[in-house]
């Protein structure tokens, strides 16, 4: 309680000072404003007197000037001596007659105006020694009259204005310098008080209170502006006299306070000290027992009574007993923690970052590092010394960045045992923080992964020896096409020149049926390749606008005889309102369905085959339209312990020697993996002996407003207009022949060479309108050849000419590598007269056109 009364009385001295220093400013500011305007009408009666008498004066001759001036002084106390000059400043007359100094009222002849006003700062009389202010008025006819308006009588005027016990009136001009003071010797002395701290605070105008320092003394003040002038007029009373009264009340009262709370403050002591402190001394000697594991409760007839105390102990002892159960809890943690990392396969290690010290690492350490933990103890360096030198700057700066920044710590690396042999160890460690965030542990634990790793590089070798076999088959099929396509493109070519003769209806049939055969042998090339792009990765897909209406008449067109020759009816139909225009791989598209409607022709006897498109019911993108196409057929379906089968590569349902329907088992395995590079999905829904439904799901663009389907231009046999002079590069004889015998059917002439050096120099010698040229030939290949021709940047006839690859490579990259040669289209062995005559009209047209 003492201190908040201190307080309160303090709050409320400061209260009261703030109250009596208001009051004070109040009060005072009333004083100053009715004193301010006492003085001004002094000074008023001063200037109104002495510009009548300049004004009454001019009307009495010059010999009584002085009579006049003596008898306003006697009338007028306020001024000491009064001076009466004409316009160049000669004296004609002054009250009393004795003055020596002419010079020092000249001085104001150029200040003095028509209307009265005061000339100087307070001086000293040269008269009299007394302290004057001048005051000097100018008459019509130019003559000047200055009086010496009397300081003392000033004074007495405003020491009469203050009441009684008020304090103080200072009177001074804006410099300081000293009009009025209570001591009037400092009048005289001319003291200057610019100095005091309530003259430099105040502002020009208005009324400003404050305490300050003068002769020792502290006064409270209030200075103000008397009207119409620049005096500064202070009121002032010492502090004592303004706040003692007040103060002593206070200060007795704070006595008061202070003397009962020392004679309490003795009586608690001696209370507290038999009811409070032995009692605590006591608990307090139990407490210390109880940390030394000797808790004892001291007898209750040992000390007085204190039920408070007792109910701290009774506090105490629940708490004692769960510290001892808290204490058995951890221990009991502590003994499964020890034999969990006592007994586990990895190391389990804790260092104080403070002193780079290994506080624990668990018996694990000693199998797999094969060093003893005292070792790593004594030395923890030798934790990094045991880590192969490729490895060790990396594991150090790791673990440095663990322990400055905190990072976590995953590394992989090898240590090297005593004996010289590698092990290969997976670490990991994080920071441990103290209450504060500070960083003072790590722990960490590390495995052997040798064997993970040995099996990894397996792994490693094992799958670099499955992309080898693969690309090894890939490359082996992509020969043994080019093998087959070669003397494929012969058998067709010369079947299609036999076709163009003059045949009986047996020969015509033989030759169709030989035709039909090498298209199925073409068709299984194409599957093979097929299979091999897409396990390589290499197929690529080309979306563009496309017409699903011209796939579906396509596919019509394309099967219409083969359900004609059976009892089946063939239907194809789109949902109304299907869009008519939709992007996607037209190709791969028309692929898909070319084997599904295929198969279903070639299993179905009678009966129905349907296909549906239609958009999905719900649609997972915007700019994506889902399709679904539904194929279905009334064949022979599919076992129900098959289905898992159909879409593996070179799998049959019917795999027997009776087997009815003839295949490489290629067809739905390319389907399956075009519409998983589609983002498809495909499912069979089959019953055996009543059908077979194949669901395909493709997402596919949809066409932005404006943009046309490519223009395409149909293979058709039609005669180009001119005859082309044509040179046939080819190294195969009996290709040779098929393609210039098919060229001259068409009514060009074709000239052959086995190589490309051959080439380059007929060329030379002759001019061609194209070129078709082989790939791999020998001497000089097709490509190199190509940009042997194209290098001749002067010859215009050889960087224009058109030249067509012609070859057995039909790999996507192909194309792609033989156009970049330098070459502008691309045929694939075996080839048709269609294909030879479109390609004719598509190159000769450019090459015009450009």
């Amino acid at each position: 309680m003492l201190l908040p009364s201190i307080c309160l009385i303090i709050l409320l001295g400061a209260f009261t000072v703030y109250q009596k220093t208001k009051e004070f400013r109040m009060k005072n500011s009333v004083l100053s404003q009715s004193i301010s305007r006492n003085l001004s009408a002094h000074i008023g009666d001063a200037e109104i007197g002495i510009e009548s008498l300049s004004a009454s004066i001019t009307r009495y001759d010059p010999f009584w000037y002085g009579w006049v001036l003596n008898n306003f002084i006697q009338a007028y106390h306020h001024f000491e001596r009064l001076i009466y000059l004409d316009a160049n400043g000669q004296v004609l007359a002054s009250s009393p007659l004795e003055y020596h100094n002419p010079l020092a009222i000249t001085r104001f002849s150029a200040v003095i105006g028509r209307e009265p006003k005061i000339l100087s700062t307070p001086v000293l009389s040269p008269i009299s020694d007394n302290p004057i202010i001048y005051i000097g008025v100018r008459g019509d006819n130019g003559n000047m009259l200055i009086g010496e308006l009397s300081l003392r009588e000033l004074y007495r005027h405003v020491g009469n204005l203050l009441p009684t016990d008020e304090g103080m009136i200072i009177l001074c001009d804006a410099y300081g310098k000293l009009i009025s003071h209570p001591d009037f010797s400092n009048v005289q002395q001319q003291v200057n008080i610019s100095n005091i701290g309530l003259l430099s605070d105040q502002p020009f105008e208005g009324i400003n209170s404050s305490i300050y320092k003068d002769m020792d003394t502290y006064y409270l003040g209030t200075v103000s502006k008397v009207p119409e002038t620049d005096w500064r007029l202070i009121i002032a009373k010492p502090l004592d006299k303004v706040f003692f009264p007040i103060l002593s009340t206070l200060i007795a009262l704070l006595t008061i306070i202070l003397s009962l709370f020392f004679i309490f403050a003795h009586f608690l002591q001696h209370r507290l000290r038999y009811r409070v402190v032995l009692p605590l001394a006591q608990f307090t000697e139990s407490i210390e027992l109880t940390a030394k594991g000797r808790y004892e409760l001291p007898q209750s007839g040992d000390r007085p009574s204190f039920t408070e105390l007792s109910i701290i102990e009774e506090k105490f002892n629940d708490m004692v007993r769960q510290i001892n159960l808290r204490e058995t809890e951890i221990k009991e943690s502590e003994e499964r923690f020890r034999q969990l990392v006592e007994n586990i396969h990895e190391v389990y290690w804790i260092t104080d970052i403070a002193d780079n010290r290994v506080i624990y690492a668990s018996p694990s350490y000693e199998i797999i590092w094969a060093r003893t933990r005292e070792s790593l103890y004594d030395n923890p360096d030798s934790f990094f010394l045991a880590i192969c030198l490729e490895d060790r700057h990396r594991v150090v700066e790791a673990v440095n960045q663990l322990r400055v920044e905190g990072l976590i710590l995953a590394e992989e690396f090898k240590i090297i045992l005593p004996d010289g042999k590698e092990r290969w160890i997976r670490a990991q460690a994080y920071p441990i923080y103290d209450e504060e965030g500070v960083r003072v542990r790590l722990v960490g634990v590390a495995d052997d992964i040798t064997e993970r790793k040995a099996i990894q590089q397996a792994l490693i070798k094992a799958k670099g020896d499955a992309e080898s076999a693969s690309q090894a088959k890939t490359e082996f099929l992509t020969n043994m096409s080019h093998e087959l396509r070669t003397p494929l493109n012969g058998i067709l070519g010369m079947l299609q020149l036999t076709q163009a003769t003059g045949l009986t209806q047996e020969q015509k049939d033989y030759i169709d049926t030989a035709v039909n055969s090498s298209n199925v042998l073409l068709n299984v090339i194409n599957d093979i390749l097929n299979i091999a792009q897409i396990e390589a990765g290499k197929l690529v897909l080309h979306e563009q606008p496309f017409s699903p209406q011209e796939v579906l008449e396509t596919i019509f067109k394309f099967f219409t005889h083969a359900t004609n020759s059976k009892d089946v009816e063939l239907q194809m139909e789109m949902e109304p309102g299907f869009p008519s225009q939709l992007i996607g791989d037209e190709v791969r598209i028309r692929q898909i369905l070319f084997n599904l409607v295929g198969n279903s022709v070639k299993f179905t006897e009678h009966g129905v085959i349907s296909v549906y498109v239609e958009p999905l019911k719900i649609q997972r993108r915007k700019d994506r339209l889902g399709v679904l196409f539904t194929i279905s057929d009334t064949g022979i379906g599919i076992p129900s312990n098959k289905i898992a089968y159909v879409f593996e590569s070179f799998t049959q349902v019917d795999g027997t020697y009776t087997r009815r329907h003839q295949g490489t088992g290629l067809g739905l395995g390319i389907v399956k993996n075009l519409v998983d590079q589609m983002n498809g999905t495909i499912v069979v829904d089959s019953e055996e002996g009543q059908g077979t439904t194949m669901y395909v799901t493709l997402q596919l663009g949809l066409p932005e407003r404006g943009q046309q389907l490519p223009k395409q231009e149909r293979q058709t046999l039609q005669m180009h207009p001119e005859n082309l002079s044509i040179l046939v590069v080819e190294d195969d004889r009996v290709n040779q022949i098929a393609i210039s015998r098919m060229l001259e059917k068409l009514h060009h002439q074709a000239l052959c060479v086995d190589n490309g050096k051959k080439a380059l120099e007929i060329l030379r010698e002759k001019t061609f309108d194209c070129i078709f040229m082989d790939i791999q030939m020998p001497i000089l290949d097709g490509l190199d050849t190509t940009r042997q021709i194209r290098a001749e940047r002067d010859n215009e006839r050889f960087r224009t000419i058109p030249i067509v690859a012609l070859t057995a490579h039909a790999m996507p990259e192909d194309r792609e590598k033989f156009l970049k040669a330098g070459m502008n289209d691309y045929i694939s062995k075996p080839v048709s007269f269609e294909q030879l005559a479109a390609t004719l009209r598509r190159v000769t047209t450019a090459a015009a056109q450009s």
